[in-house]
């Protein structure tokens, strides 16, 4: 039953890979409640599926997590009785449990400065991590949408590449000469390793695609040999260059189209104004300040 919803979200909602995944992961934990417990899709009560989100709780997730599982089991109970799999909707009317979403932390420019000058070595895989956190900073994309990307969506004489964002939504973004020659070395040595694999930009040293899991595990290895101590993630990235940006004088609104945000609330909630930038912008504008 999982496998039908999966389809439904990815062929008719039209949702991302990523997404289906997750959605995916949070149903099949799900399920394997539900049998331990001696229930199914169509004994299930809203009890049963409270003390589903107070096991998760008390297993130690976050308050994010939890709320993401609430998420994917409304709207999966909410396909079974639409299409006719199950009576009644045991999510029906439920009250999804409150969370304070955090936004990580962003990394001072000369942090992250540090990581992305560290000398690059010989090895594929360290020609390929240069590369792919060089253009992560350069374009703040998701890493869902750096490891979606395929090689024809490269621009590099015009230092630019297509994203395919949420929803399947494309937008052109633009990259500096840093990120530049980073991606024109890893697609040399690429090209030169794996001529027969046309599609996905960026693999591993046996020619797969880079997995979500194994990119974050490159990345803090990067942060580690660079002697960074705090934590790090892909999505700290993003965020970085976000804050990055509007620090230099980026328009918010310019700022939301390289994210890829159709909203500009998302865009501010993201590249928060910090307590310095807000000062030396009303002494600069403000008559009397």
């Amino acid at each position: 039953m999982i496998s039908k919803f999966i389809r439904h979200l990815r062929v008719e909602r039209g949702l991302s890979p990523c997404t289906c995944s997750s959605y995916d992961y949070q149903l099949r934990a799900y399920h394997r409640f539900l049998d331990a417990k001696g229930e199914n899709l169509l004994t299930v009560t809203r009890e049963t599926l409270l003390a589903y989100l107070e096991a998760r709780r008390n297993a130690g997730l976050a308050g994010s997590s939890i709320f993401a599982a609430a998420v994917a089991i409304r709207q999966y109970h909410r396909f079974l009785t639409c299409h006719g799999y199950s009576l009644s909707d045991p999510t029906a009317g439920m009250v999804l449990p409150k969370f304070k979403q955090r936004l990580p932390e962003p990394l001072s420019i000369q942090d992250l400065g540090t990581i992305l000058d560290m000398p690059v070595g010989l090895k594929f895989q360290q020609v390929r991590n240069k590369a792919m956190l060089e253009l992560l900073y350069a374009t703040g994309m998701r890493v869902s949408e750096l490891l979606g990307l395929t090689m024809p969506m490269v621009d590099l004489s015009g230092y630019q590449v297509r994203v395919c964002g949420k929803g399947g939504k494309e937008r052109i973004v633009p990259f500096g000469q840093k990120a530049g020659e980073a991606l024109s070395a890893y697609m040399a040595e690429r090209e030169t390793r794996f001529p027969q694999v046309q599609s996905v930009l960026f693999v591993t040293a046996g020619g797969k695609p880079v997995k979500r899991g194994a990119f974050w595990w490159e990345l803090r290895h990067m942060a580690k040999q660079a002697g960074f101590k705090g934590r790090i993630s892909p999505h700290q990235i993003r965020h970085s260059a976000a804050t990055h940006m509007l620090e230099g004088g980026a328009d918010l609104r310019v700022i939301q189209e390289v994210l890829g945000h159709s909203s500009i609330t998302t865009t501010q909630r993201y590249a928060h104004v910090t307590a310095r930038l807000l000062k030396a912008t009303c002494q600069r504008a403000h008559p009397r300040f």
